[in-house]
């Protein structure tokens, strides 16, 4: 009961407004949870702007296809891929980074510890640690184990063999999931996965980074796991395969290779050399393979600043997600405060017949204004080369906010103009004069406003309230019947004059008569005593000064009689 009738202390507007807040943002928490229609939206976007420049692969990039992977004979995959490496290193060559979009998994039947197996993990080991004596760069790829629930989380790391990985310079994830409806790819930056103990307990997690930053010469191993997605936009096929053969068509500086062929002659030096099986890895919904893939996102982060500004299409994708939680509310909040900028000057207007579709005026105006900022802001973003591709949600929240202030303008609307509807009948209450006045001014009022009014004989006299009426639970019902039953209104402004909420009240209710009647009506005719400082809101209303015109109230009294006859 106590929270009830605290509730009820609460003025009116502040409890509309909070409940129009509160269903602003249930619904744009439900417009968050139905992110597979923006979500495309915003790729579609994202894909039309990056579109202004193709993506290409960076000449840096060499990619080399094994065309004689056999996925039933490890043994001599193994070899094949420690051939092509003795290659290098026996013809000199430097590239920057050999990169094996290959897992190199542990021994998991008896087939796999005869001598063939065993000969072909050595050559393989032997192979790593002469190109770790000649300053060669090589890395493996790291398999992720997933949450079947489509959220892109890890759960674990693919066994792997940790002789072969221990010769490595390092290992790092080539994963990419792709976009929903759309033409395209994400890639998580860097996984937190779990470490798991002998009995399956987890004890701490490691950081897994992505392919293409791990390689990068100024990547730091201890730097923060970064877990944010970037997009991925890929070109033309680099390896389409061949109907019949179904080998891969590579043209320079991509080639392939087998277990008997010699290392091209064109030159790996300074390069990032990408070794995979076009044919075999061959991602779901996509023409490219998981080496191409790895190739055009490389060639994102080449075409940058490395790792830390990486590149996307040539616009970097920032913000991110998490900027989201800042730019929706952000954005609506403008759209508000557009919406008020437009719908309270104009209620001060004679609008007329027009005036009932004002709410919807202004929040129409206020998501013209909305989107045009955001618009705005999109367009500086793509003059700096970055992109905000969540436009989708941002946009809905604009909309929303412009909906739920049309409707917070009809409830004002509402209150000020139909409130007073079921009241008693006008009749009883009909005045050619009401006095509007602050009580601690009522000596004066009555001596130099009142009594010339009263001598004048108007036919139905003055409403000067000299009882107590504002004591009781009705008196605003009793005084805004009896100002819409006046004639006339005449204020008398003071210094304390608007600091009195009855007198605020008043002149608040004076000032819609004067703008339905209409300025020429000349229904409010304000007095002052000194220059008080004018309420905003009824401002425009022409006041004044008995100090600079001492014959004020005899005029009025003149004016009104006049118009009374």
């Amino acid at each position: 009961m106590i929270a009830v009738n605290n509730l009820r202390r609460v003025p009116v507007w502040v409890r509309q407004s909070a409940t129009l807040v509160g269903l602003y943002a249930a619904l744009m928490c439900l417009l968050a949870l139905w992110m597979p229609v923006w979500h495309d939206l915003d790729w579609r976007f994202f894909q039309s702007i990056s579109a202004t420049h193709a993506p290409a692969i960076s000449p840096k990039i060499a990619l080399v296809d094994v065309r004689s992977w056999n996925p039933e004979d490890p043994p001599g995959d193994r070899r094949t891929v420690a051939r092509f490496l003795h290659q290098i290193v026996a013809a000199k060559q430097h590239p920057k980074a050999v990169v094996l979009d290959i897992e190199f998994g542990p021994c998991q039947s008896n087939p796999c510890r005869d001598a063939i197996w065993t000969s072909a993990r050595a050559t393989l080991e032997r192979s790593l640690a002469e190109a770790s004596r000649a300053g060669l760069n090589v890395y493996a790829a790291e398999g992720i184990q997933q949450s079947h629930a489509g959220n892109d989380v890890a759960l674990a790391l693919d066994p792997h063999d940790p002789e072969i990985y221990s010769l490595l310079s390092g290992a790092a994830q080539t994963h990419f999931t792709p976009a929903p409806g759309a033409a395209g790819f994400f890639y998580r930056v860097c996984y937190e996965v779990p470490r798991l103990d002998e009995h399956g307990a987890q004890v701490g997690s490691e950081a897994v980074w992505a392919m293409v930053w791990r390689v990068m010469p100024d990547f730091e191993v201890s730097q923060p796991c970064d877990t944010e997605h970037l997009p991925l936009f890929i070109g033309p096929t680099l390896a389409p395969l061949d109907p019949l053969t179904k080998q891969a068509k590579l043209t320079p500086p991509n080639f392939s290779i087998s277990a008997t062929s010699a290392l091209p002659a064109d030159t790996l030096d300074d390069k990032y050399v990408i070794v995979g099986t076009v044919r075999e890895d061959r991602p779901k919904d996509s023409d490219r393979s998981g080496p191409e893939l790895v190739a055009w996102a490389l060639s994102d982060v080449l075409e940058g600043e490395g790792p830390r500004a990486t590149l996307q299409a040539h616009y970097q994708a920032r913000p991110q997600n998490s900027m989201l939680l800042l730019f929706v509310p952000g954005f609506s909040a403008f759209t508000a405060f557009a919406f008020t900028a437009v719908f309270f000057p104009l209620r001060r207007m004679q609008l007329k017949a027009v005036r009932r579709f004002l709410p919807w005026v202004a929040a129409l105006a206020a998501l013209g204004a909305g989107l045009a900022v955001f618009a705005l802001f999109e367009l500086w973003m793509l003059a700096e080369k970055w992109i905000q591709p969540q436009v989708t949600l941002i946009s809905l929240g604009i909309l929303l906010a412009a909906i739920l202030c049309g409707v917070r303008g009809n409830q004002i609307e509402f209150e000020e103009l139909y409130a007073l509807d079921d009241a008693a009948p006008v009749e009883k209450y009909d005045y050619d004069v009401f006095i509007s006045y602050a009580h601690d001014e009522g000596a004066w009022v009555y001596e130099h406003v009142y009594l010339p009014l009263k001598a004048a004989n108007l036919p139905n006299g003055v409403f000067f309230d000299t009882t107590d009426i504002r004591g009781g639970t009705s008196w605003q019902s009793k005084i805004a019947l009896a100002i819409d039953a006046s004639r006339f209104i005449v204020p008398v402004y003071s210094e304390t004059y608007f600091q009195r909420p009855y007198c605020r009240f008043e002149i608040n209710r004076a000032h819609r008569k004067w703008v339905n009647a209409g300025e020429e009506s000349r229904c409010v005719l304000p007095i002052m005593r000194g220059y008080p400082k004018i309420l905003a809101a009824v401002d425009d209303i022409q006041a004044i000064s008995i100090d600079d015109q001492p014959d004020i109230v005899a005029r009025y009294v003149a004016e009104i009689s006049a118009r009374l006859r």
